[in-house]
């Protein structure tokens, strides 16, 4: 699993589609159990499967004998991950998608380094507190009185509290909350979703995933302090009379969190009817669609039928290409890939850099745009078979093919001990830029 930062986009877009499934079709439900479920599984789904290497052999069979469609864009989307893409700049240059690249990691290192000062900076003031203070066991917990003004809240086995602001029958209310969140094991979904957003600090979707989870944290101890036997008219009270503090960080479990309408409602709702846990199985689709389109897939990698007669590519503004008489198997990943000159396969996008040529003729007619160039690395380490799959202009066209086939050979990819064909799918951008 490698980072990527078109694996972190899809990461996003499925982080979108699973949670406004949540927020339009799970929300309201009381099935909170089902809802925390879901949300931990379905975050944990979003931010793994793209950077992952899945085999899906068990659809080969299928998509091999007549989902073209989706052959293309399986492999399309293994190539495209295995060379970044070169932009080359009309005029001074200055600027190349390596530059920008490293800008890019720059600014979200900067962003992981701050999350992670957040958190330790609050992970700190809650040691400190503990320390400082002498706990009181209450059975498997321990009661941790503080003079500070602050708002009660829990983690993992300590709950804090200051008794001063609280009657005895308010404190054995809080604390009865407090210790739903101990023993649900709450703590660690929140570590979970901290750490991810320290790694995922850019992306909105991580936020509002966060906010859900406290959310449903906070229902599902209410709901078990009434059940417990607490009055629920005074729990309810109790709540509203709350004025919500200043937490130390976002793993704690805050009694006054999230006040809101929605948290009381909850507390008088009746339960959802059984049938609408049937809601949860309507999120399979998207999962599959996500794993077929996201996932950097190894079946198709790995292309376990030969091909005989011809294949025939579409391509986008071009005519349509035929590739004769191919008796190899051609892979997109093998045990060994094939190294440019010696060196790793991104270095063939510097190659690319220094030789390619941006066309006068299409400087003039002020003509851009992204070429998606494919290609074989075969057994001696040749390129062949190079093609447009997805064209921007002729003469554009025509300079990346050049660029492409005037390239050096290879060391060729090695599978099961013998060297093999692997194909190569990459864009180059021709973008037109300002003199200064």
């Amino acid at each position: 699993m490698s980072f990527d930062f078109l694996n972190a986009l899809e990461s996003a877009i499925t982080l979108a589609i699973f949670y406004l499934f949540y927020k339009i079709v799970l929300r309201n439900e009381t099935f909170f159990k089902m809802n925390r479920l879901y949300l931990l599984s379905s975050l944990l789904f979003a931010v793994t499967v793209p950077f992952l290497n899945i085999n899906l052999n068990v659809f080969s069979n299928y998509f091999s004998s007549g989902n073209n469609i989706f052959q293309e864009i399986t492999g399309f989307k293994r190539g495209y991950n295995e060379i970044s893409e070169v932009i080359i700049y009309a005029y001074s240059g200055k600027l190349t998608w390596t530059i920008i690249r490293e800008y890019i990691s720059i600014i979200y290192l900067l962003g992981v380094l701050i999350s992670s000062v957040f958190f330790v900076f609050g992970l700190g003031k809650i040691i400190l507190l503990i320390i400082r203070s002498k706990p009181v066991r209450f059975g498997k917990y321990r009661i941790v009185e503080t003079a500070d003004t602050i708002v009660p809240f829990s983690l993992f086995k300590w709950i804090i509290i200051n008794p001063e602001k609280y009657s005895s029958d308010d404190m054995k209310q809080i604390i009865a909350h407090e210790r739903m969140h101990a023993f649900q094991l709450h703590s660690f979904d929140l570590i979970f979703i901290e750490v991810l957003v320290i790694l995922f600090w850019f992306n909105p979707f991580i936020y509002w995933y966060r906010k859900s989870i406290r959310e449903v944290h906070e229902y599902l101890a209410d709901r078990a302090v009434v059940e417990n036997g607490y009055d629920r008219i005074d729990y309810q009270q109790l709540l509203l009379s709350q004025i919500s503090g200043s937490r130390f960080i976002g793993l704690t479990s805050s009694f006054s969190y999230s006040l809101s309408k929605n948290r009381l409602k909850m507390l008088t709702m009746m339960k959802s009817k059984n049938i609408s846990k049937i809601k949860i199985a309507l999120a399979i689709p998207f999962a599959i669609v996500t794993l077929f389109f996201f996932v950097n897939s190894v079946d198709f990698a790995k292309a376990n039928e030969k091909i005989t007669n011809e294949i025939s590519i579409n391509l986008q503004d071009t005519t349509k290409v035929k590739l004769k008489n191919l008796e190899e198997n051609i892979y997109f990943e093998v045990d060994v890939m094939p190294k440019f000159q010696g060196k790793e396969q991104d270095h063939f996008r510097v190659f690319i850099q220094e030789n390619l040529k941006y066309p006068v003729i299409a400087q003039k007619n002020g003509i851009s745009g992204r070429v998606f160039v494919q290609f074989d690395i075969n057994s001696k380490g040749e390129v062949a078979n190079a093609i447009v799959v997805r064209g921007a202009d002729p003469e554009l066209d025509k300079e990346a093919l050049r660029v492409v086939n005037s390239s050096p050979k290879w060391e060729p990819g090695i599978e099961a001990g013998k060297p093999v064909i692997v194909r190569y799918t990459f864009p180059i951008v021709f973008a037109l830029q300002k003199e200064e």
